[in-house]
């Protein structure tokens, strides 16, 4: 094998060359923190770095959805938080409205201040979001929840949709409520009336004045035992009390049983039968008949349209006190009714928060996870990167000091 001088120098230079790559590699190793700039240096390293990246990306678009649905019901748990306070005050006023010492002129400021209240709860119910969206309208955001029309009623115009944001690879949690479902199904008090039509096998009693409902706690259950909403019960809904004549009654369930007797009370000037909750006045108590009692289908109403009549009747001269005292207790039942309503919509979305809660939790430990998953794949130890970026640099500099050793010689110095 034949060695000549420009052989040692061509060596020497390449031997060089590849040490100042290996500097210029390690030194971009360690300035970057990364194990590989492309594919191909690692392909199945980049694979599993372009996995991981994937992961994190769509783990931080869950956690930053998860805070917007979280702010979302922040929103709505507080309307409706707001709203409860605001039945909780018209509540006392209708308690204070049945206060026997009122007068005419109290019972009227009291019933502005329902007023009040209540044009607070429309405000409350057309609560917008930062955005300007109607946050129990439903998916059409933009239309307002409730509108007042030209007769003085209150229109729900929320189309009964609600949202939901992707928190999780298979969770999905609704952000928000309609109204159609807080507001308008919302129960009201049970009814009853009196059905004075010829009946030739209850014949009803001529001397029928009028009825209440005195204890809706009581009455509840009698209605809830005997209703049948699909009316194929024995008496179609209707509830019998038979007077014998003597001044005795016994009531008669829609099933033809029994359910309680009594003695008609004759010991005021007016004639009364009180029984489970319900009161009714009679001309004569030694009459032979039935008081025939229509269980009235359940109706649901929102409490904007419910606080407006009991506004007109408190304000109406021409209804007498004991009327309104009869609408007050059943307005009183309506929004315990209604606060119980939407006492249950913010436990649902304070479940709902909790479970964007745990899930944020669990997103935030797994994409700690995939980051460093990721950097054990694609990123090198910062002292592993140093010390090879100082092995390289002073192979660097053997190289260079081997060549400026070669420069002075030549195969010469051999011969």
């Amino acid at each position: 094998m034949r060695i000549s001088t420009t052989m040692q120098y061509t060596n020497s230079l390449s031997y060089i060359k590849n040490s100042n790559s290996k500097v210029d590699e390690q030194a971009t190793k360690y300035n970057s923190g990364l194990k590989f700039q492309c594919a191909g240096e690692d392909p199945s390293g980049m694979a599993s770095k372009v996995k991981y990246e994937g992961a994190i990306a769509a783990y931080k678009q869950y956690i930053e959805a998860g805070g917007i649905a979280n702010n979302s019901l922040s929103e709505e748990e507080t309307a409706l938080s707001s709203m409860w306070d605001t039945l909780s005050s018209v509540h006392t006023r209708l308690q204070q409205c049945v206060n026997g010492s009122n007068d005419s002129s109290s019972l009227k400021a009291l019933s502005a201040e329902i007023a009040q209240l209540r044009d607070h709860l429309f405000d409350l119910m057309n609560t917008q979001n930062t955005e300007g969206e109607y946050i129990f309208t439903g998916a059409q955001s933009d239309i307002e929840t409730y509108t007042l029309t030209s007769t003085g009623k209150y229109i729900c115009q929320a189309d009964g949709s609600t949202r939901g944001v992707v928190v999780a690879p298979s969770v999905n949690v609704q952000v928000s409520d309609s109204g159609l479902d807080i507001f308008e199904n919302c129960k009201t008090a049970y009814e009853i009336n009196v059905n004075t039509n010829p009946n030739p096998t209850y014949p009803p009693i001529t001397g029928y004045e009028r009825c209440e409902i005195k204890s809706y706690g009581t009455f509840n259950k009698v209605f809830e035992d005997n209703y049948d909403p699909a009316g194929n019960n024995a008496t179609g809904n209707m509830l019998r009390i038979y007077l014998d004549g003597t001044g005795n009654f016994t009531l008669y369930g829609t099933d033809g049983g029994v359910i309680d007797t009594g003695v008609v009370d004759t010991s005021t000037s007016i004639n009364k039968i009180s029984v489970r909750g319900m009161e009714f006045t009679i001309a004569n108590a030694n009459e032979n008949g039935y008081i025939n009692i229509e269980l009235e289908k359940p109706k649901n109403e929102n409490m904007l349209n419910i606080l407006t009549d009991i506004v007109s009747t408190i304000n109406d001269d021409s209804v007498s006190n004991v009327d309104k005292i009869a609408a007050i207790t059943k307005c009183q039942v309506d929004v315990e009714l209604a606060l119980s309503h939407y006492d249950s919509y913010r436990g649902q979305i304070g479940a709902r928060q909790n479970a964007i809660e745990n899930v944020l939790n669990a997103n935030e430990s797994l994409s700690a996870i995939k980051v460093e998953s990721k950097a054990n794949v694609s990123e090198v130890d910062a002292f592993d990167a140093a010390s090879e970026l100082i092995r390289a640099q002073n192979q660097l500099t053997v190289s260079r000091q081997i060549y400026s050793m070669l420069n002075k010689q030549s195969l010469f110095d051999f011969i």
